[in-house]
């Protein structure tokens, strides 16, 4: 079965192979510049809590340098839906609509024995890319995730155990797809949309409640980054009440009128600033509980395909 699997899907796990390759070749080559800059610099001082004289210039000229790379790690974020795409949706629909499913299915091996042998092949080589891609995905991204952080979506999205779970996901997805369908292109279609709806979904809905976010409130009313996935920085008046944007501008525009600081001002009236946020130091835990729920949604369609393909008219 092994054997058979292979010579079906090898295109596919050699073009991924390929493409693996092909992208540890690129960060390498970047990877070398990026850490003379790095070292050149002297970035290493400028991690916060550092105040160093000049680090918000030198950091931002660092970030510019390499902004391209930077972009370019983060379109790696629609990889894992191509092996639903590509891998998972054919592989039952391919086999429905030439009609090649007679013939594999009376061989003496049963349905669900012939994919599940199939799905195990082809999601362990699913965990090992996905694995590969994230991990070096974290080792170009390192000198930026130590000012930038690593919980924002867009970084937390493509380092890590999140990428194997997701392009796990997808493959399943695309595999009960394409039995639900019965034909390729629906079924790419189908798997596309349902990836992205359920990664937006968990990314928007269910990330943000992984853990209960840290509420601080300060009296500072100028932004400043901040090392963690900031969810909320609102400004409240002595009330308790939100002030808008434009109730904040004639506040400050009436304190320069009058010849005062505007912070000063702003903080005699009693208005405060709430900062609602998840700390950096929670990244391997929310990369935990989101890979946890990926895996288990992969668990969930693999078993409801192997379930179905024994219903399945050939």
């Amino acid at each position: 079965m092994a054997w058979l699997t292979w010579r079906q899907h090898r295109l596919q796990l050699l073009t991924g192979l390929v493409g693996l390759v092909s992208l540890a070749i690129a960060a390498l080559v970047t990877e070398l510049p990026l850490r003379s800059a790095y070292h050149r610099d002297a970035l290493a001082s400028c991690l916060p809590p550092s105040l160093r004289s000049g680090c918000d210039i030198i950091v931002r000229r660092f970030e510019d340098e390499f902004s391209a790379g930077v972009d370019a790690t983060r379109a790696l974020i629609a990889l894992p839906a191509l092996v639903g795409l590509f891998v998972g949706a054919p592989l039952l629909a391919r086999e429905l609509e030439l009609g090649t499913a007679r013939l594999a299915w009376t061989q003496g091996i049963t349905r669900r024995r012939w994919l599940s042998q199939k799905l195990l092949l082809l999601a362990l080589a699913t965990l090992a890319g996905g694995a590969a891609l994230g991990t070096l995905t974290m080792w170009w991204r390192h000198p930026f995730d130590a000012f930038e952080g690593r919980m924002s979506a867009s970084v937390f999205e493509v380092e890590g155990l999140v990428v194997p779970a997701y392009a796990l996901f997808a493959l399943m997805l695309g595999v009960l797809a394409g039995l639900v369908l019965r034909r390729t292109v629906p079924a790419m279609t189908a798997t596309l949309v349902a990836f992205g709806v359920t990664r937006l979904l968990v990314g928007r809905f269910l990330r943000p409640r992984f853990m209960a976010p840290i509420h601080e409130s300060a009296t500072s009313f100028t932004s400043r980054p901040h090392p963690g996935w900031v969810l909320e920085d609102t400004l409240y008046d002595a009330a308790g009440r939100h002030v808008t944007t434009g109730r904040e501008d004639l506040a400050i525009v009436h304190a320069q009128l009058a010849g005062i600081d505007p912070h000063s001002y702003l903080a005699a009236l009693g208005w405060h600033r709430v900062i609602s946020y998840q700390p950096a130091d929670r990244f391997w835990a929310f990369q935990a509980i989101e890979a946890g729920i990926f895996a288990a949604l992969a668990l969930g369609a693999a078993a409801l395909a192997l379930w179905a393909v024994r219903r399945t008219p050939a």
